[in-house]
């Protein structure tokens, strides 16, 4: 499955792009007025292969699960706040996450990648767990090779659904007690970076805390010697099984011509083990914003991606995301509605 999906991953239509590029030009506004609105609109435009695209049908993808590294104490919150907020998401449904996909008019899938406990009675609840949660990456991989392929082929199997439903519009989200320490070590083992460069604190740790998580970075990093020219590896070694699926989500988006907007510092090492696959995925994400996460800003540049929004956020659920999701229809829109220079009885 894997394999297929990226074959079928091909380059944007830069024809049509040309199209919607001057017919911007052409609008009753200054050239280039609307800044980068505008390349919002360019790029769906690629990617879809029409250079009129309508407002598309938008859901949220959030993967959840549980990582070994935790019990160390990298975080601030305990291991059960992934269940909790997971039930939260599908009961209560009155998480972060609910409100931004509400506001951006997206529906919401919520998969169980590896929760490190029993969900079974949650409803609406997608159960693809692969184990109760990574193993402790400072003393080992965090899950096999196999492992790593098949929480890819899970996002892809999500999307591929998805795509037959008429969502053509893919937003990322994720929860998981220590997936910035994964996100971490993702991020340097690509990267280059030192663990104390590629590690911020997440969900607000204290000094302690964040010493215990750069120690944890720089263990996994060198019991694991992860490859960095082998996205699997690094996902295996010290990854994250919700990571994964996100992954496949980008690259099964990209398969089926479709955007992906990509949230904060967890969405995006997802993005870099996307790209690590096929990098002709990148042009199908979105940068939302800028998180907090002080290495965000290096991995975005990998990836040759600019947020649009910085406002501090690091709530993840994927908040930044749906906030990108309403510019991008606003833009569409604008492209649609606004007549051109000859049209208009004022220019």
């Amino acid at each position: 499955m894997l394999a297929e999906t990226l074959s079928e991953i091909a380059p944007l239509d830069a024809a049509v792009m040309q199209v919607v590029e001057k017919r911007f030009d052409n609008l009753s506004k200054l050239q280039g007025s609307l800044g980068r609105l505008e390349d919002m609109v360019v790029q769906y435009a690629g990617i879809i292969g029409d250079e009129r695209p309508s407002i598309p049908r938008k859901c949220m993808v959030l993967a959840c699960a549980d990582h070994g590294v935790a019990k160390l104490g990298i975080s601030a919150y305990p291991v059960e706040t992934t269940m909790q907020m997971t039930r939260n998401y599908l009961v209560s449904k009155g998480a972060g996450a609910n409100a931004m996909a509400k506001f951006s008019k997206a529906d919401m899938v919520v998969i169980d990648m590896g929760i490190a406990g029993d969900m079974s009675d949650v409803p609406g609840l997608l159960h693809h767990k692969i184990a109760w949660g990574t193993k402790n990456f400072t003393e080992g991989p965090a899950m096999t090779r196999t492992e790593a392929i098949s929480a890819i082929e899970t996002g892809i199997t999500v999307v591929d659904e998805l795509v037959e439903r008429g969502y053509r519009c893919f937003s990322l989200g994720e929860m998981g007690i220590g997936n910035t320490t994964s996100s971490a070590a993702i991020t340097a083992a690509f990267e280059g970076l030192t663990p104390k460069e590629a590690t911020g604190r997440g969900t607000g740790i204290s000094d302690r805390r964040m010493r215990v998580k750069i120690a944890a970075v720089r263990q996994a990093l060198a019991i694991n010697n992860p490859d960095p020219e082998d996205g699997i590896d690094i996902l295996a070694k010290v990854g994250g099984f919700e990571l994964g699926a996100l992954a496949g989500v980008i690259l099964a988006a990209a398969a089926k011509r479709c955007i992906v907007v990509i949230d904060g510092f967890n969405a995006t090492a997802a993005g870099l083990i996307a790209n690590s696959l096929s990098p002709l995925c990148k042009g199908f994400m979105l940068a939302s914003h800028l998180s907090a996460e002080p290495a965000h800003a290096k991995m975005l540049r990998v990836l040759g991606l600019e947020a649009y929004i910085d406002m501090g956020l690091r709530l993840g659920e994927g908040a930044g995301a749906s906030l990108a999701m309403h510019l991008l229809d606003i833009s569409i829109k604008m492209n649609d509605d606004m007549v051109k220079c000859s049209e208009s009885k004022v220019l």
